[in-house]
């Protein structure tokens, strides 16, 4: 298989019933995608396309449950910038006191 060689694409009829058979599951993005065995950024970009087209036909569907993400990432980034801002607070605290 060539690195060119694209999936077949998917209708919009098949995308919507994977759609809804994920949301009936409570599934996220990333169970549509693999559902329909593309990446999760494919199927956003097609669940984008497909729901604005939707939209124009008046059709809201629900959103998916949203993909749960590790909470320990934001407590480091958040540990990182108090680091920062204390030690710019040191600095400025040094400074005054020259």
């Amino acid at each position: 298989m060539s690195s060119n060689h694209k999936a077949a694409p998917i209708s919009a009829k098949d995308f919507v019933e994977a759609y809804v058979n994920t949301h009936k599951a409570d599934g996220t993005i990333a169970d549509l995608a693999d559902t329909l065995n593309r990446s999760v950024d494919q199927v956003r970009a097609k669940k984008n396309s497909l729901f604005t087209q939707l939209k124009k036909a008046g059709v809201n569907l629900p959103s998916l449950k949203r993909q749960e993400r590790s909470g320990m990432a934001y407590e480091e980034a958040a540990g990182v910038a108090q680091d920062y801002i204390n030690s710019l607070m040191g600095d400025s605290d040094s400074q005054s006191e020259e």
